[in-house]
């Protein structure tokens, strides 16, 4: 009872203060309505939509630093995609490597929506060091380094303009590919991705999409983004601030569901997958992450008595799993 009081009010504190950053009038950047826009950008094939280009990125390393047993390396590239704020279109990322292992598997590290720190996630970064892989942490569109001049952290990702909505999530996936592409260029055999809530449902949409990822973690990822919008606190929030987009979301529930990883099939076996649910999730429903589990054929599946941000703040007992499902998914 204690657990499940305390994950209510620290998932509502988060509420507060997502309500609190979102003062800002919702603004448009697309004439075109979401309907038009597909006329000509068809989405009726997920797969096709989010297929890795094949490029590997000319990278540009910004500064080099030595840690105690490995480097961390800040580097960038230009995204594929394009979006109307060019300061978003330069993806910016930081290399955790183990002395003289540039060939080591490595980890893609996906962080959530509106988060603007690194602390966290260097975390994670360093534990995957720990167990012997790189770690590349990427600022997803429009967040850290990659934040609109003016906006907080993750203001555009989702907004009232429900094309660039689609065009993010289309440049998100695309700018993790990238990221694989490079890793395996430099020699890493195996590479893998690691995300949280939003970086966990971007996980799966990579996973499904391209054929290169060997391995993901999700940690309480949004598994059907219609309903994510229409019936979640958090979605309902937005809905408020955000008219336009959720008409169109309304107007548009197939394609919201078909791009949804509910609906889209893993490239890899269920035991290459670590699913994360959270049972006291206010933002993620157990439920859904109970479908997901069930339509990618029952993976590897931790239920933890937490919710949707104390599952990853307050649980060292997720480390502890995911470092024996790491041993074990590496085996030969």
């Amino acid at each position: 009872m204690l657990q499940r009081e305390f994950a209510k009010v620290l998932d509502g504190i988060s509420y507060a203060y997502m309500g609190a950053r979102k003062g800002s009038k919702p603004r448009v950047f697309h004439d075109c309505t979401l309907g038009e826009y597909l006329e000509t950008h068809a989405v009726s094939d997920p797969y096709e939509f989010f297929a890795n280009a094949g490029r590997t990125p000319e990278v540009t390393v910004r500064a080099v630093s030595a840690r105690m047993g490995y480097s961390l390396t800040r580097f960038h590239f230009k995204s594929l995609v394009r979006t109307p704020h060019p300061e978003n279109n330069t993806v910016h990322c930081r290399l955790y490597e183990i002395n003289g292992r540039p060939d080591a598997p490595a980890v893609v590290v996906l962080h959530g929506w509106q988060m603007e720190s690194y602390a966290f996630f260097d975390y994670y970064c360093r534990f995957l060091v720990r167990q012997g892989f790189n770690a590349a942490l990427v600022d997803l569109p429009y967040h850290m380094r990659r934040r609109a001049h003016g906006s907080h952290h993750g203001q555009y990702t989702f907004s009232d303009d429900a094309v660039l909505t689609l065009k993010v999530m289309k440049q998100s996936v695309s700018d993790v590919q990238c990221v694989i592409n490079w890793l395996k260029s430099r020699g890493a055999e195996r590479v893998g991705a690691f995300g949280v809530s939003y970086g966990g449902m971007l996980t799966g949409l990579v996973g499904c999409a391209a054929p290169d990822l060997d391995f993901m973690m999700c940690v309480v990822p949004p598994a059907n983004l219609f309903e994510f919008f229409t019936n979640t606190p958090l979605g309902r929030e937005f809905a408020k601030r955000n008219p336009r987009m959720y008409a169109e979301v309304q107007q548009h529930r197939d394609v919201f569901e078909r791009i949804s990883i509910e609906n889209m099939t893993p490239k890899m076996p269920p035991e290459k997958i670590f699913l994360v649910m959270a049972e006291y999730d206010g933002m993620v429903s157990p439920e859904a992450l109970d479908r997901l589990w069930k339509a990618w054929q029952r993976p590897y599946y931790e239920r933890y008595v937490h919710g949707h941000l104390s599952v990853i703040l307050f649980n060292p007992s997720m480390s502890h799993h995911m470092r024996r499902w790491l041993r074990d998914v590496m085996k030969p």
